[in-house]
């Protein structure tokens, strides 16, 4: 076993968590560098096709998802994978907000128990009963 791998398996031993909080939290501020990915793609879907705007917008997708996937990679070398997707439905969340403040769209009730429901499953999966 590696030292990381290691110090997970004591880490749960002791009740600590599985993940330092470092590690955790740049897993989450690249969750939601990542969810913006999808606003830039509907900023972009409403301009002129291929227009400068349109392809700047794009660009800024593909720089998004691009600076996502350096920084996954970097995360996955202090978690699980597991771990790391079970995380990953923040997303929605994150897209809803960004709905809201930006698009001026509304919340429903089935997209609240949604997020509810999300961040529960989010709760169980990091607290890793195993």
């Amino acid at each position: 076993m590696g030292d990381t791998e290691n110090g997970q398996l004591e880490g749960k031993k002791k009740g600590h968590l599985e993940v330092p909080l470092k590690w955790f939290l740049i897993l989450h501020l690249s969750l939601i560098v990542n969810s913006f990915a999808g606003t830039l793609s509907k900023l972009a879907g409403r301009e002129e096709f291929l227009s400068p705007k349109f392809l700047f917008l794009y660009g800024l997708v593909l720089l998004d998802t691009f600076a996502f996937a350096l920084v996954w990679q970097q995360v996955l070398k202090h978690m699980s994978l597991t771990f790391a997707f079970t995380n990953k439905p923040i997303t929605i969340i994150w897209g809803l907000l960004w709905g809201v403040s930006i698009f001026h769209e509304t919340v429903t009730p089935k997209m609240m128990l949604g997020s509810v429901i999300i961040l529960i499953g989010i709760i169980v999966g990091v607290s890793g009963n195993e």
